[in-house]
């Protein structure tokens, strides 16, 4: 099963988190996390993503789900 955004969340980028998607040596990771990225799928009951804003603006499924907003 595909995962499905269900919210994003911004947060402050003071809050010590880091990227789920990129790891610190990353080219396009832009540093802090900005947002909590919760999402549906059949792997388990706790799916969130903690990610930075490069992900929020070159992510197809997170423009598409901040479009519809």
């Amino acid at each position: 099963m595909r995962s499905v955004i269900t919210a994003i969340d911004e947060i402050p980028p003071d809050n010590g988190r880091k990227c789920s998607m990129h790891s610190a040596s990353s080219p396009t990771c832009s540093g802090p996390v900005v947002a909590v990225v919760t999402f549906d799928d059949a792997g388990g009951t706790d799916n969130h993503w903690n990610v930075c804003q490069w992900w929020l603006s070159h992510t197809p499924d997170a423009l598409a789900f901040r479009k519809r907003g």
